[in-house]
């Protein structure tokens, strides 16, 4: 089991800004905007099944143990599943799909566009903006400028093309609000 402040506050993070644009969008009330928040802070809760000696590795991670960190959303989806409700539902929807890419390139099970559910692709925007903006063991943190350049430009391990077109729009739209959310954290 792993005891990660910066994991803490990454999901935290990822559970306010996922809210935000799930508001953006329109899509729910309020009600599912407050669990979707609630099963955002969860989305990474299958790292805690993870060896802590692989997440820590940095850039020497091998093949094996890429696998063994992208089973992470699966174990998280498993986990959340036992506990039943809507919100444990909502969460291990949104922790198994998370991965998922727009134009099919994610994982775990390579779905496209609106066959990965809304909730999974708004926290999937989300968590790569925070993962941008986070320092990690292979990377400084980015200032909001240069994380919303990689997330609406690309660069090697980014696209745009594997985040909802619509979300992507709102993000770039409400750029301001969300780097002044990101601040207010």
């Amino acid at each position: 089991m792993i005891d990660d402040p910066g994991l803490r506050q990454h999901s935290t993070n990822v559970g306010v800004l996922s809210s935000f644009l799930g508001h953006c969008a329109g899509t729910q009330d309020s009600g599912w905007l407050d669990r979707l928040a609630e099963a955002a802070i969860l989305h990474d809760i299958g790292k805690t099944r993870l060896d802590p000696i692989v997440l820590r590795k940095g850039r020497d991670v091998t093949r094996a143990d890429m696998d063994h960190i992208r089973s992470h959303g699966i174990l998280g989806a498993e986990l959340l599943e036992t506990y039943g409700g809507d919100l444990y539902a909502l969460a291990a929807t949104v922790a198994g799909h998370h991965h998922e890419a727009h134009d099919g390139s994610g994982y775990p099970q390579g779905l496209i566009g609106e066959a990965i559910p809304e909730e999974a692709r708004i926290v999937a925007l989300c968590d790569v903006y925070d993962a941008l903006r986070s320092p990690r063991t292979y990377k400084p943190a980015f200032g909001h400028d240069h994380a919303m350049r990689i997330i609406l430009n690309g660069d090697t391990r980014t696209r745009p093309q594997q985040f909802d077109p619509y979300l992507l729009g709102l993000f770039k739209r409400h750029s301001d609000d969300i780097g002044a959310l990101y601040r207010a954290e």
